[in-house]
């Protein structure tokens, strides 16, 4: 048989994925030679579970040998249990507590043992861990970071204590800046979210920190939204810092474009050029995330109301308030459509109808986790049903909870229900103690695809909100801070008024 250049390609690459595991074998066997020597080395642990995770039994099988050879060495029961956690499996805390136990300042361990607790829903174990990792390395920035975090929740103003200290204590550290986005994205008060905006942009530069990107983006729609003007500065401003990735460079040029787009709308519609000011806007190309698409909906509509064209004011916050009823987008919406001679109930009723446009319906017969037999949509016949996708080792899933119970707290003794749907089986085991222990109150279901209709999930969480006749009328929601919370609660209210 003739050999050509093609059959060579094809066969060093068939060739690769064992190349590839003969050179993980070998880094692997290099390894273990190094804790044989050194079963104390963390960070030797740490590279042979990252280069032997495909291959767990050989991981579980070297592990026993070495618990038999070391039974009082922290370092082996650190590295069985981070096996574990890394595979978010519940047989990970036995390991993690003998080490801890055979030495009390194993930080690594403390840590693990914090991430295992949060899947079984035990916050207060899960931060007294925590706290004993930042007290184990008080000089470790992540472990300040993650018991900061940890206290966010329970108590708000201990959160924002140990931030600051992080802050000045490791200036130099992406978790200063990380620390700083998360407590402006979370704040309320639109001034406090400027103030540390404007901390981040001063003290963690964009072209040092990734975290500060990211803040910046938000500020920048913060801005936009309140003053334009300011928004083309910071975006002017930012791109021209030096050292700037080129990517990050290219991104604050685009924002100063779009920021100079919205001030000439503003100034042609200043000047009563309704025509020319639509035209700007209608060229300008919504960003698929954060705020701006809200804020250019409402200049539209503004341009349109104030050229003469109320209803065309109307359906355009109409069309973006269906699929993100954002609280801001409320009262010009009534505004607007009153001006087009329309009633609040027509406006309402005419809502209605828009939500059940296309609407599809929610179909599921899964097994509960809490009690025998199945559970299907049609069991929430006449109910508002929040529904959401999750697994225990989802930490964005974990960090959503709380913010779904205290709206839900607003709706007790109302017929709205609250289901979470476990998509990774394998974590089974954590569901029920996850559930009891978080004292969270959505009923678990466990997860089969087959037995559920127009419920796709493309990632952990997926949240749809189910009207009181099944069909799902919210969908690809995320509830993170107190916005979002206020939107959350305006859509269950509507889906309540729906059968008023």
């Amino acid at each position: 048989m003739k050999i050509t250049f093609n059959h060579l390609i094809t066969a060093a690459l068939l060739s690769l994925p064992s190349m590839a595991n003969a050179q993980l074998k070998q880094k692997g066997d290099s390894l273990i030679g190094v804790i044989n020597k050194h079963p104390e080395n963390i960070a030797a642990h740490d590279a042979y579970i990252q280069a032997m995770w495909k291959d767990s039994a050989a991981v579980v099988k070297q592990y026993q040998l070495w618990t038999k050879k070391f039974p009082k060495e922290a370092g082996i029961a650190y590295g069985y249990g981070k096996f574990y956690t890394n595979m978010e499996s519940p047989a990970a805390r036995p390991f993690l507590l003998k080490a801890v136990a055979l030495n009390p300042k194993l930080a690594d361990a403390w840590q693990e043992l914090s991430i295992d607790a949060e899947r079984w829903g035990e916050f207060d174990k899960a931060r007294d861990f925590m706290g004993k990792a930042a007290a184990a390395e008080p000089d470790n920035a992540d472990y300040l970071f993650y018991y900061a975090n940890s206290l966010e929740k329970d108590d708000p103003e201990k959160y924002r204590e140990m931030c600051n200290e992080l802050i000045k204590k490791f200036p130099e550290s992406q978790r200063g800046a990380q620390a700083l986005y998360w407590m402006a994205f979370r704040a309320p008060d639109m001034q406090k979210k400027k103030a540390l905006y404007e901390q981040m942009r001063r003290d963690f530069p964009v072209s040092k920190f990734s975290w500060s990107n990211s803040g910046m983006e938000e500020y920048f729609d913060l801005l936009l939204s309140d003053n334009p003007s300011e928004a083309l500065k910071l975006a002017t401003d930012l791109a021209a810092t030096p050292g700037l990735e080129s990517e990050s460079k290219e991104g604050f040029e685009k924002n100063a474009k779009l920021a100079g787009q919205f001030i000439a709308a503003e100034k042609l519609l200043a000047d009563n050029k309704t025509s020319e000011a639509a035209a700007v806007l209608n060229n300008i190309k919504p960003k698929r995330w954060g705020s701006m698409p809200q804020t250019l909906a409402l200049l539209k509509a503004k341009v349109a109301n104030q050229g003469g064209h109320p209803q065309q004011a109307y359906d355009t916050l109409m069309k973006y308030y269906v699929a993100t009823p954002a609280r801001s987008l409320k009262a010009p919406l009534l505004a607007y459509g009153k001006e087009a001679g329309k009633t609040e109930s027509a406006i309402y009723e005419e809502l209605k109808q828009q939500l059940n446009t296309g609407a599809k319906e929610a179909s599921f017969s899964l097994e509960s986790y809490l009690a025998d037999g199945k559970v299907s949509m049609k069991d929430y016949k006449g109910k508002v049903v929040l529904l959401t996708f999750w697994f225990p080792g989802c930490g964005p899933c974990r960090g959503e909870f709380p913010h779904f119970e205290k709206v839900l707290k607003n709706f007790n003794g109302q017929p709205v229900s609250y289901l979470g749907i476990n998509i990774v089986r394998d974590q089974d085991a954590y569901v029920v103690p996850f559930v009891k222990s978080s004292k969270y109150s959505f009923t678990p279901l466990k997860d089969v695809e087959t037995n559920r209709q127009n419920l796709p999930v493309r990632g952990a969480p997926t949240n749809y909100l189910i009207d009181q006749d099944g069909k799902i009328i919210f969908k690809n929601f995320m509830i993170q801070n107190h916005d979002a919370e206020l939107m959350l609660e305006d859509m269950i209210r509507l889906l309540l008024e729906k059968q008023a």
